[in-house]
This record gives structure tokens, C-alpha cells and sequence, in this order.
């Protein structure tokens, strides 16, 4: 299974680069879209990059939420731009025969940004539900993909500054991930990140020991990766 993905094209910034890229993409089995598609909720240029998308691909295409889609014109982003985009819920696609089950959220953060905190009532509290809502999702077996534009884990950030770390994803969904295990995660947000690492338990002894070895996570983040992410599952 061919997955491809990408976050943060932020519009006009980058979809001239995108659609160069989408010319040379291989046919994928699915296109995941992790957030930031548009810049400070430009909803129109939102629709430009799906657009782009989908006049190239021929698979199911889903996505999330990013910060810069704001929450007031989520339905609009949804009647316009004719994909699934997943706000804390789940979708399950058949690719071959085979079932795969996307757990898609904006995400969470560890620490609420000072703009969060001054004019977002009650925002620690949603993101402590979010994540208790993720871990439920993930409850379940089969193939999973857990794709949020926040990182849910610290270690793709790079030379993102440590202490902005809580404001920019969350080490409690890494919590989630290392007890749920879902096969893939995807994300995006983070600019100064690295594309790729992998999350395990220490193993320290026989009990910490998982026979399905680490889990990958992509920051498929445009300003990181420079290309659309192709990922072999």
C-alpha cells in the first residue's frame, strides 16, 4: 500500500511547488493531508490545494484540521472542498482488500500558546479530552493510521526550541501512541523538524517487550520534507 501525504502547504505558498510535485507522484493507494492547507483560514485557497489533489489522484483522499483552519469555518471547509476531514472521529477505506482505519484530529498540545490560553475558554480542558478521545479511537484492532497536523509525540521536532516544545505538540498523545500502537502516524505543523522518527518502549525487561518493534512517524510538513511523502506500508 502506497500512502502519500502532506501538511502545511499554507496556499499560495507553496502550491506551485506542490503541483509540480503532484505531476511526478506514482499512482497512491491513499492521500492523507495533515493540516495548514491555507493560511489564516483563506478557505478559497484551501480548496485550490484539494483541488489540485484530487484532479491528479484517482484514491481516497483525507485530511484534518490545522490551526490556520479556523474552527468557526469548519463546515465550510467541509461542503466546499468535497474530502472527509476528520475532527477527532475516524473513517475506515478499503484499499485492495484491505480495511484501512484513519483516526484523524487537529491534535493536542502539551501547553496551550499564549493566544490559546487569552481568548480560548476552557482550551487545557479540550485538549485533555481530545487526547482521552484519540486513545478511545484507538482502542480498536486492524490496520490503523492516526493522522494529526499538532505532532503527537516530541521526537520529529529537530531544531524546534525545547522550550516551545508543550506549545507546539504533545507528549501525552505520545502516551497513547506507545500503549495503542497504531501502524503509522502522520502529522504535520512543525517547520524546523525532521521528517522522520520512530517511537518504542525502552524494553527494559520482558514485560516492556513488543514483538511489533517500533512505530513509525512521518512529519510530512512542506517546509520540512520540500516534496509529497510516499509512505510503503
Amino acid at each position: 500500500m502506497r500512502i502519500a501525504a502532506v501538511g502545511d502547504i499554507h496556499g499560495h505558498e507553496h502550491l506551485a511547488e506542490l503541483l509540480v510535485d503532484l505531476e511526478a507522484l506514482d499512482p497512491p493507494d491513499l492521500f492523507l493531508t495533515a493540516g495548514d492547507l491555507t493560511d489564516h483560514n483563506r478557505v478559497d485557497e484551501f480548496v485550490e490545494v484539494v483541488d489540485a489533489v484530487a484532479a491528479r489522484v484517482s484514491c481516497p483522499i483525507l485530511g484534518v484540521f490545522g490551526n490556520n483552519e479556523y474552527t468557526s469555518s469548519h463546515e465550510e471547509y467541509r461542503r466546499r472542498c468535497g474530502i472527509p476531514l476528520l475532527d477527532d472521529d475516524a473513517h475506515v477505506v478499503g484499499v485492495g482488500r484491505r480495511e484501512v482505519r484513519i483516526i484523524g484530529s487537529t491534535g493536542s498540545l502539551d501547553r496551550p500558546t499564549w493566544w490559546q490560553r487569552t481568548n480560548v475558554a476552557g482550551i487545557a480542558r479540550m485538549y485533555d479530552e481530545r487526547v482521552a478521545r484519540i486513545d478511545k479511537l484507538l482502542d480498536t484492532g486492524g490496520f490503523r493510521v492516526l493522522l494529526t497536523h499538532y505532532p503527537p509525540t516530541h521526537a520529529t521536532m529537530g531544531g524546534e526550541k525545547e522550550e516551545w516544545r508543550p506549545e507546539l505538540g504533545s507528549k501525552k498523545l505520545e502516551a497513547v501512541i506507545l500503549r495503542r500502537r497504531p501502524d503509522i502516524v502522520v502529522h504535520g505543523h512543525v517547520h524546523k523538524g525532521i521528517p522522520f522518527a520512530t517511537l518504542a518502549t525502552g524494553q527494559r525487561t520482558v514485560e516492556d517487550f513488543n514483538v511489533g518493534g517500533p512505530i513509525p512517524v512521518y512529519n510530512v510538513a512542506y517546509p520540512v520534507t520540500r516534496k509529497i511523502s510516499v509512505i510503503e506500508a
